[in-house]
């Protein structure tokens, strides 16, 4: 399976770094779920992933992936705009 990059690139600050993150693909978008604090998890959260996994098996598109994890990362206050 490749990995589909997303329509806009994003960036954000993952929860206790300090570091910025590019985020250009579907894949490392996953990463950073994979990695969410289970305490942090919220319907943001579940809609997300759901979208983003879907995406990854085809069966939604990337632009509908990337727009569930944005909204996540706003709500979470880790998108850097």
């Amino acid at each position: 399976m490749a990995d589909l990059m997303l329509p806009t690139p994003m960036r954000i600050r993952p929860h206790g770094s300090d570091t910025i993150r590019d985020i250009t693909t579907l894949g490392d978008a996953s990463e950073i779920l994979i990695d969410w604090p289970q305490a942090k998890r919220s319907p943001f959260y579940q809609a997300a992933r759901e979208q983003v996994e879907a995406a990854l098996e085809s069966k939604a598109g990337a632009a509908e992936a990337q727009e569930a994890f944005a909204a996540l990362c706003n709500h979470a206050g880790i998108l850097v705009r």
